[in-house]
């Protein structure tokens, strides 16, 4: 069975972010630390579509946490939260 692997690009504030993201389980928090960065200074993962969606997963209870303020506006990290679950989605293929 051939496993679809998802390219993924984040920002460098972006890497930084997860990478100093303590929400992250270990497996994932290690993907972000294999990131390749890109000569246009981007960073890329390859991901299977699990991988993304435990990303997509720590990412949305982080949200639910973190991402609004007390009148429950969205808040800078929530934005960034809400771009990458929506960077880490994989379709169905079809």
């Amino acid at each position: 069975m051939n496993v679809v692997q998802k390219l993924i690009q984040l920002s460098s504030s972006e890497v930084e972010y997860l990478r100093e993201a303590s929400f992250l389980p270990p497996h994932l928090a290690e993907i972000v630390r294999s990131a390749q960065l890109a000569s246009d200074g981007s960073f890329s993962l390859h991901v299977s579509r699990e991988v993304a969606e435990g990303f997509r997963s720590a990412l949305t209870d982080q949200l639910a946490k973190t991402g609004f303020d007390v009148d429950y506006e969205v808040t800078g990290e929530g934005r960034m939260l809400e771009e990458l679950i929506d960077r880490f989605y994989v379709g169905d293929g079809t």
